[in-house]
């Protein structure tokens, strides 16, 4: 059977409807190796999940979970996406790890095992996490040490529609079906040809560096032996009274955000929360003590054109090989920081970019991106996978 890409997308109020409707628009009436669900919280439901599934044949692995945000070469919108793969030469394993029996190395450990089932010649791990079930590098360093410098790791942590509530995820070996809330999913993909993986954000760093001179975890106490809040008000300019109102702290704050110092460059820390009482700041993922970081500020040009880039990327990674077609992973602040019409600029490049290979993709609370040089836990960041 020829190998295929599909990808379905409704926006029917009923998440049960919109599952259907979606997968099989993805299938096409073919047979599918795996099934991907993206779906707004609003969508998030054991019935939508149930109904994706029996869509598929009621017996094919199924990863997914909820969103800030779903798109397709059809658009941006809030109900379900469903990214279906199939045909000669694929083959998947999938995890699943409970939040209530979860440590979070641990979590990536058991997903990474995935890759024990699949022998072929490329092979990838996909990744679904949860932003706000604590640090997400400890699941990436728990999958890298498993799956070694020789399998790249590609995925995103899911979404709440920006609300904090928490997160859902979609998971079926090919029997029974369950929606598991702020968990950590994987699958191992198999294939007899490339795939492809790009990333980019369009970041660049202002300003004078910053050494975090006391940190734990993603919380930084000092910046160059100062308390990290007030460093933090200061340089972006930010009002002392911030520091007491959590929801304009946040607002402020996601688009102005920290790189930390790789060898390729800045990974993107956003700052989400601050301690007035302690005088600290805290990101989504670790930020080590010892490590320079400065200031970042966008390129707008190159931030919007930033999913256009990482797609690019991930389809010039194939080795020659032709794309079927692409997931991406798009972080949730990203439109925020952009606004209406350059989040709408965006997606139209992207759409220009790929055109005609059908992609499909959500907002997420992280982006998880290993292949070389890099810890894997982005922010801020686009990140694609490429199928060929």
């Amino acid at each position: 059977m020829e190998r295929w890409f599909g990808v379905g997308r409704s926006l029917l109020a009923d998440p049960a409807e919109a599952g259907a409707q979606a997968c099989r628009e993805a299938l096409g009436g073919r047979r599918a190796s795996m099934v991907i669900v993206f779906a707004a919280l609003s969508h998030s439901t054991p019935a939508m999940a149930a109904a994706v599934h029996a869509a598929a044949g009621g017996d094919v692995l199924m990863i997914g979970c909820s969103t800030s945000g779903e798109f397709t070469e059809d658009g941006r919108g809030s109900g379900v996406v469903v990214n279906a793969l199939g045909g000669d030469g694929f083959s998947v394993s999938g995890r699943a790890v409970p939040y209530n029996s979860m440590d979070l190395y641990a979590a990536g450990e058991t997903v990474a095992s995935a890759l024990d089932d699949v022998g072929s010649p490329h092979r990838v791990l996909l990744m679904l996490g949860d932003g706000r079930s604590g640090d997400q590098q400890e699941v990436v360093r728990g999958a890298y040490s498993v799956a070694g410098a020789q399998v790249p790791l590609i995925g995103g942590c899911a979404g709440d529609d920006v609300t904090q509530t928490g997160t859902y995820a979609f998971f079926s070996d090919g029997r029974e079906v369950r929606v598991l809330k702020n968990a950590v999913l994987g699958a191992a993909l198999g294939s007899e040809t490339p795939f492809g993986i790009g990333m980019a954000h369009g970041w660049h760093r202002t300003g004078e560096p910053m050494v975090v001179t006391r940190s734990e975890g993603g919380k930084i106490f000092e910046l160059d032996g100062e308390p990290a809040l007030d460093v933090y008000l200061r340089r972006t300019g930010g009002s002392p009274e911030l520091a007491g109102d959590a929801t304009a702290f946040l607002t402020f704050a996601t688009v102005r955000p920290l790189g930390l110092a790789r060898r390729t460059g800045e990974d993107v820390r956003i700052i989400f929360e601050c301690d007035p009482e302690g005088r600290s700041i805290s990101s989504l993922a670790e930020t080590p003590e010892g490590a320079m970081v400065w200031f970042m500020q966008q390129d707008v040009d190159a931030v919007v054109g930033a999913a256009a880039s990482a797609a690019g990327a991930a389809t010039e990674a194939l080795e020659g090989a032709a794309p079927l077609g692409v997931l991406v992973f798009d972080c949730c602040v990203r439109p925020i920081a952009l606004g209406q019409d350059n989040a709408d600029l965006a997606a139209e490049r992207l759409r220009d970019a790929l055109k005609p290979v059908p992609f499909g993709g959500f907002y997420s609370n992280g982006e998880i991106v290993l292949t070389r040089g890099a810890k894997g836990m982005h922010h801020l960041t686009v990140a694609a996978l490429a199928v060929s």
